[in-house]
């Protein structure tokens, strides 16, 4: 368990103007219903950039025990508020491309019958809906190449490990899949 920053929105301040919105670089916040929403904890890295751009002053920051992110506390909390703002959720972590955690909260969804449309939306695959997200550093971008050889010898010398690009480290996205079970080194 850790203490870490996430931002709080007072929602009986929040008058729904959405100057927060392009100011979030993780895209962390949408408009549900007429009122900025934190989709996902995930995202949201605690630095505020939100904040100054808020008339109503309905942003603040709070420092909370955290442990490893949990898709299926943080869908249950979520499912609370209401289908909207579960179907933004949805398709926030699938624009993000995470479909494992896009796969536990649909899990948690059909383990506790919460119905989100008649429709029956498409949430199976990964890749952009009509998601708000603002960031495209944030974007699970992966460069892995196959190693080519001519014969028994390779092609070209020194093949990039490269899978993400550009990185910044405060938001290079831990939960990828190519992250799993790797040895990181940062130098």
């Amino acid at each position: 368990m850790m203490k870490r920053k996430i931002i709080l929105i007072d929602q009986n301040k929040c008058n729904g103007c959405g100057l927060c919105i392009p100011n979030c670089p993780e895209g962390a916040l949408q408009i549900i219903d007429g009122k900025a929403r934190l989709v996902s904890d995930l995202f949201c890295d605690g630095l505020g950039a939100c904040i100054g751009h808020c008339p109503q002053g309905a942003i603040t920051i709070e420092e909370r025990n955290a442990g490893h992110y949990d898709e299926a506390r943080v869908i249950e909390n979520i499912a609370k508020q209401g289908r909207n703002v579960i179907i933004a959720h949805l398709e926030h972590l699938k624009g993000h491309n995470q479909e494992g955690y896009l796969k536990q909260a649909m899990e948690f969804l059909r383990e506790n019958k919460i119905e989100i449309s008649a429709e029956k939306e498409d949430f199976s695959t990964a890749g952009h809906r009509n998601s708000a997200c603002s960031c495209p550093g944030s974007k699970v971008l992966d460069f892995t190449q196959e190693e080519r050889f001519q014969g028994d010898k390779p092609v070209s010398r020194g093949v990039s490990e490269l899978r993400q690009w550009p990185v910044q480290i405060m938001l290079v996205p831990e939960s990828a899949t190519y992250f799993k079970d790797a040895d990181l080194l940062i130098a």
